[in-house]
């Protein structure tokens, strides 16, 4: 996964310096521009806590999939202010990274693999 990382921040420093995609200094979908990097900073920290506080034994694939999409995102952030996003598809009305897949594939994984609790209280 740390791989991934590295290809995805290269990438967003080489579709950047060609100027091909956009910028994201917000949180997810731009939302909240000029404190992306803060809240960034504050959600990563709160997922690795996690991660190692409720682990149990086994990998968590979704948490570590949030883990290490988060840090593709977060470095970006720290580096440039913002995030490179590279990928646009005709069927979706906005950009994405490779990172934003790992984070969306994190979610969706740990909804479906979580603790097996699916009790809503």
């Amino acid at each position: 996964m740390m791989a991934m990382v590295v290809l995805d921040v290269f990438l967003q420093s080489y579709f950047r310096g060609r100027g091909m995609g956009m910028i994201n200094q917000g949180v997810s979908f731009g939302l909240l521009s000029g404190f992306g990097t803060t809240i960034a900073v504050i959600v990563y920290i709160v997922f690795v806590f996690a991660y190692f506080r409720f682990k149990s034994g086994r990998d968590n694939l979704g948490l570590l999939l949030l883990i290490f999409g988060g840090l593709g995102n977060l470095l970006p952030r720290l580096i440039w202010g913002g995030v490179w996003d590279y990928l646009c598809l005709p069927i979706l009305p906005f950009w994405f990274n490779l990172s934003d897949v790992m984070i969306s594939l994190g979610v969706v994984s740990y909804i479906l693999m979580g603790d097996g609790n699916t009790d809503i209280v």
